[in-house]
This record gives C-alpha cells, structure tokens and sequence, in this order.
C-alpha cells in the first residue's frame, strides 16, 4: 500500500481540527512548467495595465470601445454553418489579474428571451457560453455561460467533447439588455485556472456560443458543430504575453446547524476546505471536518433490479479538478437525449458509467456491520451517509504528464437499533474506511492526440481491503476523422482478482456522420464497486453504432438517426443481450421534436435477476417508443411519451410518461412530470432460485416549482414521490438446466408474497449566493420510506408517505469563500 492508513486516521483524528493548514504544507511540491510551442497564426490580445471595470454587463467602461471587435459567427446547431441573422461582436483583454470577456448581441429586443435559474441548469433562453483552452494544445479547457438575467453556467472540457458541468469556479459575470439586444461581461481570474507554468507568452484558445431561443439556434465562432470532427483541439488560437498569475490561497470555512425532529436534537459543527495553488500547475486542496450534509436532495429511485443506481458527484471538495481522474468518456453517464429547444420526455435509454472512481463511495453509507443476534437496525439507519474525518488532494502537471492524488478517511459510524426482546436503543459501531487514489497521465498533441495513464485505487477497511488499478490509452488522428480510447482494469478485493478491458473506436468520415466500434472484456471477478462504478461485471460485448444528422431540410429544421447493434454474452459465452436499437428524431420547424424508438432483443440467457443463483433462456422480445416535444421558448410547453415493451414471460408492459413547464415571467418556473408504469408479468428475485412474476402498477410524479428573488437568490420547492403496488400471480424456479423458467405454481392464494413501495422526498430550499462560491442555505428536507402495505391504495400509499417520514430535517448552512 502506497501509503499508511493507520497513520493518516490518527494523524487526523489528533491533528486535523486544530491545525488545518498541515495538509497544505505536507501536499506543497513546486514543479518547474514547460515552454509550450505554438503556431505563428496566434493572434496576441491586448494587455490592459490599469483599469477600473465594474462587472454589470453594460461594457460602458472606455477601455471596451478600445479594444477591436471579433464577429465570424456561423449557424452550428443546426449545423448550417450559414451566417447568421443576427451580429455578434467579441472584445477580449487581459490584465495581470485575469481575462475580460465582452460580447455585444444584436437582437430585436421584443425576442429577448431572460429566465432566471440555479446554476448550471439547462434552460432555453439566450445567452452566451466562452470556452478557453488554458492547456494552449487541446488538453484540457473550461466554460464560463452567462445567461440573459445573468444566471450563470460553469464547467471543464476534455478531449474532444467531454464536457462536465459539475466544476463551479470563482468567476464573475452579467449580462444587460440594450436598445438593440443585450450585452454579456466576464471576468476570469488567472489564479482560479489550471494552466501549464510557462514563460514568456503564454498560448490558449477559445471558443464562443451564443445561444438564440426563439429561434432555436446555436451559433459559435470558429465554426465548430457538434456535428463536426472537431471541438477542443480546433478552438481559435491566441496567444497573451507573459502572465504570472498569483499565488492563490483559498479558505472556505463553513458551519451549520440542523434539527433532527426524528431524534429530536440539534446538532451544528464547523469545518474548512483550503485550496492553495503554489503555481499555475499545481494546486492542493484539504477539508477539514467537513460537512457534507444534503443541501440539494438526489432523485428518488426504485430499484428492485441486480443493477445498483448511480447517483452524481455533487460535493463542492471533490468536484474541484476532478477532470485529471476521468479516464475516459465513459466516465461519465450519458444518454441518447437530443440538445434541442423541445421539451423532454424521461430519458428510457442511457449507459451508466464505467469507472475506477466514483467519488459518491467516499463518505456514502458505511459497510454492514456485524449485528448481534437479537438485535434489529433499520434499513434506512443502515444507509445513513458517513462523516469525513477529513481528505486532501493534489493536482498538477509537468510538461505533459499530469498527476492527481487524493486521500480520505471517514469516521467511524454508530447505528442506533433495538433490542427485539426489551425494544431499548443499542449501539451497533462500525470502524470506519480510509481511501487513496494515484492518478498519472501523458499526453502530447502536436500531430493529433496521443496519450497513456494508468490510475490505482484502495479502499482499506479492518473487514476487506480492495484495490483496483488501471491503465488508459488516447488516440486521435491529426484530421481527427478517428479518435480511439481504452482502458485495462485490474481488481484485488480479499484476494480475489478480476480483470477487464473497454475499447471505443470512433470514425468520422465527414460532418454529420460517425461510426462507433465497442469491444469489452469483464471477468466475473473483477470488482471496482468499493470506490468505482461498473454496471456489470461477467461481460463480452461487441456492439457498433451509427450515428446521422441532417440539418436544413425543406420541412425539417433537423433529422437525427442513430443505429446499434449489439451482441453481448457473458465471460462463459451464454448471449445475454443480442439487439438491435434505432432512432429517428425530427425538429419540425416549430421547434417541437418527435422521437421514434425502436428496439429488438434475440432469444438469450438471463443471468442476472436471479442473483447469482443461476441462469435461465428468455425468448425474444421488443421495445417500441413514441416521444413528442412542444417548444420551450413558450410560456407553456409540455411533453409526452408512451412505450410498450415485451417482458421476459412474454407479456408487453405500458408506460406513458409526460410533463409540463410552465414559465409565467423570467422568475417562476413550474415544473410537473410523472411516468406511469403497468405490466403484469414483471419478473422479480424472490429468494434463493425463486422468482415471481408480478402484476404491478408503478406511479412516479415529481415536482419542481422555482422563485428567483434576485439571479442570486433562489427558493426552491421540490417533491418525489414514487409508488408501486406488485401482486404476486405465479412462482418461478430458476432451472438447474438452463432451460426456461419452471412453473412452481400459478395459484397463489392471499399476500404472502406481494409488496408495495412508497418513497417520498421534499426539500424547501433558500439559496443565496453571496458572492462566487459563498452561499447561505436554509433547508427543510422531508422523507419517507413506507413499509410493505400490501392492501394500501395508491391514495393510501401516498397520504401515508406525506404524514409518516423516516428522516426531518431542518438546516441552516453559511459556507464564504476566503482568497485572493
């Protein structure tokens, strides 16, 4: 083990509260940059010495009407590449502190569409997003979006297009409407940006979006579709003279006080996160007793299949340059949505990540303790999340080879239960685990992109240690008509090791067209889920997708088709899942959008639902699926789809999902979804080799509505409800054979075996940002998790979930950012 866990527990069980600037001094490590070499074509900005400029959008500072205007936009969504109605002008300077951004939009004001929002939400309206490469050479980049109302938008860029909206950064922006249009400023600190340490001039690129609601339209400059073979690598280059940015020291004390009206007490505590950046290349970050209790709820989720759910980082510490541990595109969770101005239904098909790290594993709930006989702990006390005694990490790169590491350790966790006998509250203690990861990456990208990391991991716990390792390979071609990733993985978990490989070809002949080749290895040992996040393990696949956009059609704005075929078995070559899948999405030119799915899946093996007590044949079956949009630049736009699909007995399950959003001014947004779910053939793991087959109803409606008092501030309602009533109508066993299902009985009298479930989750939410990255949060936050009522209603189900909570929470939390 790369480092000593006992000592770093007790280092920060003793030390960490009371001298919290000891894990900056033990992460500081000064590493000399590399010059990086650029193209003559780099255009130099101006350097501004001394200027005065307040930050409010209006560009009526004298030094803006100095500096010359960019305007080459072109039409990119839909990828026209046409010029567009509309002038764009871009002023950019720089001083020593940091970059000015000004972007002056024409526009008939009467079009100006301004709602406000939380940020990084997606919404329709206009605005601006700037994209700057800070690596100078297509490696790594950020975002900065200010949206008309001035909500803000922020995140990271990797090769080519993996962008990640989770990063938030301590900039400042704001947009103003003008007798013409609307004009955006931004101010973009040197300091808070990662960029090689370098002499001399200093090279980046850049890119810029301007988003046009009312037309539905993306235009940017250069002239760079989604659509194209290019993104990172093709922004505009430039080149800013030499640049030392400060030394940045960052401190975001924090305290908070929360009511547990379940347990009746309060509890408040006080901590801080330190970022400190020696250099332009490296930067360390430390939190010290830290809090990461809920301020934003995650959805609620019924998952009654094998798979476990996989829910996003959202915890300020750990976003904060985690682009160096993405490993590759597959490190995060995508989908097939479409980037439109249409309202969405619910997304039925998405691939979960693939990856050795999944910060969520640091500080979720604790391993299950050995709990003595007679006593009883409940579920929800079981997956109580699990305090940080603290964690460190450490970013940085030399020339090209970057590097991150990152260290944590958790508390050790008190579950309260009962004794069965007497009902008395006992104490039921688990020890704690601790974490590192060891991440390495090189990469050059002066002919194409070639790059190679490897990254380690270990969770170390007095039960089981594991460890995982692995290796990652980058290949872009300098047309970049053929990008290529991969990954080897390696898992050592109690001794028991597992191995695997993931492979993603990409070709792309011209604009508008890719083809895509998959190819995975997963053993049946290997286990990354003690700190990352796969699926599945026991896997072969080979799958090829197509993907074709059309734009500017005669009664079409655009025409999407995407095709897969795929032929997955498991590592002892019994087919599991053998498909085909296609869609077809139009953009009509009123800016609504219909999506047709279709899939058909082979005759195959199910070797999964029975929990790994054997396999059994499942015949073939299908999905079919009808989606519809109306425009979201209207006050009222809806959504709605329905799908039926064959279940594994044969019998075809409905779902009709649907929504609306209703945005009355640019303050108060509503939304209403639900989905509706009826099969009566849902097979699901009983016990051992038993399976049932169950005629269930499932109910999910979720609500959202939003106030803005200011772009700042933000109070915010939310509710989740999700409800499921299954009768059991026959027992299956799973054969010894690998046939097909054995009936064990088709008459089952009362209600042994069927179950319902209702889950509720509802937080009132104040937000406000006091400044960038300082916030004071007040919360309610309600739940429930009904137990099994066999003979409740739905109406029962969902009363019971309002008046009978398992969790009740009140918090008030002030986090302010410290720094130059």
């Amino acid at each position: 083990m790369w480092y000593s866990t006992g000592a770093m527990r007790s280092f920060l069980k003793r030390g960490c509260r009371t001298t919290p600037w000891l894990f900056a001094v033990l992460l500081t490590v000064v590493l000399p940059g590399a010059l990086l070499a650029a193209p003559d074509s780099r255009t130099k900005l101006v350097r501004v010495s001394d200027t005065d400029i307040s930050i409010d959008g209006k560009l009526s500072e004298a030094v803006w009407q100095t500096i010359p205007a960019m305007d080459s936009m072109t039409v990119v969504r839909p990828d026209l590449l046409i010029e567009p109605r509309f002038r764009t002008e871009t002023r950019l300077f720089y001083t020593e502190r940091g970059m000015y951004v000004g972007i002056t939009a024409e526009q008939p004001p009467e079009t100006l569409l301004a709602r406000l929002s939380s940020r990084d939400k997606r919404v329709n309206r206009d605005g601006v997003i700037f994209y700057l490469d800070t690596s100078g050479e297509g490696r790594y980049g950020f975002y900065f979006g200010v949206n008309l109302g001035g909500s803000l938008t922020d995140g990271t860029i990797l090769p080519e297009r993996q962008t990640s909206q989770l990063w938030d950064g301590a900039w400042y922006g704001q947009s103003a409407i003008t007798e013409d249009g609307y004009t955006t400023e931004m101010f973009l600190p040197w300091s808070m940006l990662s960029m090689p340490d370098t002499t001399g001039d200093r090279h980046m690129g850049f890119f810029v979006n301007r988003r046009v609601a009312h037309l539905d339209e993306e235009w940017g400059w250069p002239s760079l579709p989604s659509t194209g073979t290019q993104f990172l690598s093709g922004f505009r280059p430039i080149a800013v003279g030499e640049v030392r940015p400060a030394r940045q020291v960052a401190l975001y004390p924090f305290a908070a006080s929360s009511y547990d009206k379940m347990k009746g007490d309060n509890n408040s505590r006080a901590g801080v996160d330190i970022f400190w950046k020696p250099s332009s290349a490296l930067q360390t970050m430390a939190t010290i007793n830290p809090d990461f209790g809920t301020v934003e709820s995650d959805d609620v989720v019924v998952n009654l299949t094998a798979f476990e759910s996989y829910f996003p980082e959202k915890r300020l510490f750990f976003l904060e340059g985690n682009e160096i541990f993405v490993t590759s595109p597959r490190s995060a969770r995508s989908s097939t949505g479409s980037n439109t101005g249409a309202r969405p239904t619910p997304n039925t098909f998405f691939l979960e990540p693939t990856t050795l790290l999944n910060t969520r594993r640091i500080g979720g709930p604790a391993p299950r303790p050995e709990i003595p006989e007679g006593i009883t702990v409940s579920g929800v006390e079981l997956g109580k999340p699990t305090e940080l005694l603290g964690a460190a990490k450490l970013i940085g790169e030399h020339g090209d080879f970057r590097y991150g590491i990152l260290a944590a350790a958790e508390d050790d966790t008190d579950f309260i239960g009962s004794d069965d006998a007497t009902g008395a509250a006992v104490r039921v203690k688990q020890t704690g685990r601790d974490f590192g990861v060891l991440r390495g990456l090189y990469e050059t990208t002066d002919n194409g992109r070639k790059g190679i990391g490897f990254m380690s991991t270990v969770t170390s716990h007095p039960d089981i240690d594991a460890r995982t390792s692995g290796v990652d390979l980058h290949y872009r071609s300098p047309s970049s008509k053929i990008r290529g990733d991969g990954q080897l993985m390696y898992s050592d978990v109690a001794g028991s090791v597992g191995k695997g490989g993931v492979v993603d070809v990409y070709y792309l002949p011209q604009r508008g067209r890719m083809h895509k080749f998959t190819a995975d290895y997963l053993d049946d040992k290997l286990d990354v889920s003690d700190l990352g996040f796969i699926r599945r393990n026991d896997e072969i696949t080979l799958r090829y997708t197509y993907f074709g956009v059309t734009s500017g059609l005669e009664h079409l704005r655009q025409q999407t088709d995407m095709l897969s075929l795929s032929y997955v078995t498991n590592t002892d070559r019994k087919v599991t899942r053998p498909s085909i899948w296609y869609k077809n999405s139009r953009t009509f030119l009123n800016k609504s959008r219909l999506e047709l799915t279709g899939m058909f899946v082979g005759s195959r093996y199910n070797d999964y639902t029975s929990r790994g007590n054997g396999l059994y044949r499942v015949g073939e079956s299908g999905v079919a699926e009808i989606a519809y949009g109306t425009d979201t630049s209207k006050v009222l736009s809806a959504s709605m789809g329905y799908s039926a699909m064959t279940e594994q007995l044969g019998d075809v399950s409905h779902v009709v999902k649907g929504g609306i959003t209703y945005k009355p001014s640019d303050r108060i947004s509503l939304d209403i979804d639900f989905s509706y779910v009826k099969s009566d053939e849902w097979i699901i793991y009983v016990s051992g080799r038993t399976l049932g087959a169950y005629a269930t109803t499932h109910w999910q409606p979720k609500v959202a509505l939003d106030f803005f008092l200011t772009a700042r501030q933000q109070l915010r309602f939310s509710m989740q409800w999700a409800g499921i009533k299954a009768r059991a109508r026959a027992l299956y066993e799973v054969p010894l054979d690998e046939g097909e299902l054995d009936l064990i009985t088709d008459d089952i009298s009362g209600d042994t075996f069927d179950f319902t479930v209702s889950r509720m989750t509802s937080q009132l939410r104040y937000r406000w940002e006091i400044a960038p990255l300082s916030d004071l949060f007040i919360v309610y936050t309600r739940g429930s998790n009904i137990p099994n009522r066999t003979r409740g209603h739905f109406d029962d189900l969902f009363h019971d979930a309002l008046t009978d909570p398992v969790f009740d929470t009140f918090v008030v939390k002030l986090r302010y950012r410290f720094g130059n």
